[in-house]
């Protein structure tokens, strides 16, 4: 409730002044905001630049934001990264932002936490292709997501400079694109997500069979010398090697062997160390090639129904219902009469022009608006509270399927 009612008190001063953030913009603001905290205007200037000024109308600088569009974009963990370049006055760069996004909270927390947000402060757009950056241990496939964003960017505007230089003449009209529906959207996303899981799932089965000793020595390094040591040895060896963020709940067995030969430096508790990684490889031996299976059949008929889904036209998003300017649709019988009053006091208006029904007509109008801000607030969050969970569920499963796996095996078999 109390985010609902600042919800409705940021509407009404919005229609008080006239504010309003440009629609792409607003998923940049708060952490534009952390690198300008005074930053209150984002006014365009060229399609995707926004100039950034204070409340008093000085500059700050200026926002730029991707030309590509979700499906254009390279995946993290689980699912792909939006990003924007802020630039001060003088055209360097004051900081990374980043935007919507599907990937998992904590290894975005990693990132944020190695300041890997701030590898290209300082540099011209021009420098930010040909930039090398070391990628978070923990959080590979995240910062290799926002590294690869942060170039494309950089690259999409330099090339519209130099064509601008080479063709200064009005550009023609782009050719329009058929635009993907919703549906389909997401199943080309899943099956992106799919296929990094099998192929992965497969590396991971070869490495146990193949590299039995060189698995048990990784694991080993992991345990007692932290991932860091063990991604070291892994690149060394042309291993595979993921560090999964904890889940929290019951200490897996070689947790535990692992603290207690750390306390106690016993040969007896090192070799209880090594059987219980031992154990764990062998039951990862039984339980990967059955997962692998799963996996493999839910892409094929994840591509199946993507087949079947633009075979039917659903390439083409769907036409959306064609309405009024400022029509709006009611579905609760309140609305509905409310807004039968708007239309009968609107009527009455245009007949006689009366100021005083216009009046009345405004304050219906707004009383509809912010009754309308505060429904759709509340059903967003309840989407997003959903979405939450729905996402933390993914997340778990994609970050270490065996262990999820094991978890349901050994709930349905106490």
């Amino acid at each position: 409730m109390k985010r609902l009612l600042v919800f409705a008190t940021a509407v009404s001063a919005l229609l008080a002044v006239g504010a309003e953030v440009p629609e792409p913009v607003k998923p940049f603001v708060k952490e534009a905001e952390r690198v300008f905290p005074e930053a209150g205007e984002f006014t365009l200037l060229k399609p995707g630049i926004y100039q950034v000024r204070d409340n008093n109308s000085n500059v700050l600088g200026s926002l730029y934001l991707e030309t590509i569009g979700d499906s254009e974009r390279q995946f993290g963990y689980a699912g792909t990264i939006e990003v924007a370049v802020l630039f001060d006055k003088e055209q360097r760069v004051a900081g990374v932002l980043i935007g919507k996004n599907q990937e998992t909270p904590s290894f975005l927390n990693r990132v944020r936490a190695a300041r890997f947000l701030e590898s290209w402060n300082k540099l011209k757009m021009n420098e930010i292709p040909g930039k090398e950056v070391d990628f978070v241990t923990g959080a590979t496939y995240s910062s290799s997501a926002i590294h690869a964003g942060v170039r494309k960017l950089a690259e999409s505007y330099l090339k519209m400079a130099e064509d601008e230089k080479k063709v200064p003449v009005a550009p023609a009209a782009a050719a329009s694109a058929v635009p993907k529906s919703p549906e389909v959207i997401q199943l080309e996303r899943r099956i992106a997500m799919l296929q990094r899981i099998v192929s992965g799932s497969q590396v991971l089965l070869k490495q146990l069979q193949e590299r039995k000793e060189d698995e048990l020595k990784l694991r080993l390094i992991a345990a007692l010398e932290g991932p860091e040591a063990a991604q070291k040895f892994a690149k060394e060896n042309k291993l595979m090697f993921f560090n999964h963020p904890g889940r929290g709940g019951k200490k897996s067995p070689v947790t535990l062997a692992t603290e207690r030969y750390k306390a106690s430096k016993s040969e007896a508790d090192l070799q209880a160390l090594k059987a219980a990684i031992l154990a764990n490889y062998e039951r990862m031996l039984q339980t990967v090639p059955p997962h692998n299976a799963e996996q493999e059949k839910a892409l094929e008929a994840v591509k199946a129904r993507l087949a079947m889904v633009l075979k039917q036209g659903g390439a083409k998003a769907p036409a959306a219902a064609a309405s009024a300017p400022g029509k709006m649709k009611f579905r609760s019988p309140e609305a509905q009469v409310q807004e039968e009053k708007i239309a009968k006091l609107a009527a009455a208006y245009r007949q006689n022009r009366d100021p005083q029904v216009l009046g009345q007509l405004r304050k219906e109008v707004t009383r509809q608006l912010v009754q309308g801000t505060l429904a759709m607030s509340t059903a967003i969050e309840r989407k997003e509270q959903e979405t939450a969970r729905l996402k933390e569920h993914l997340a778990e499963f994609t970050r270490d399927p065996d262990a999820v796996i094991q978890k349901r095996l050994d709930a349905l078999t106490r």
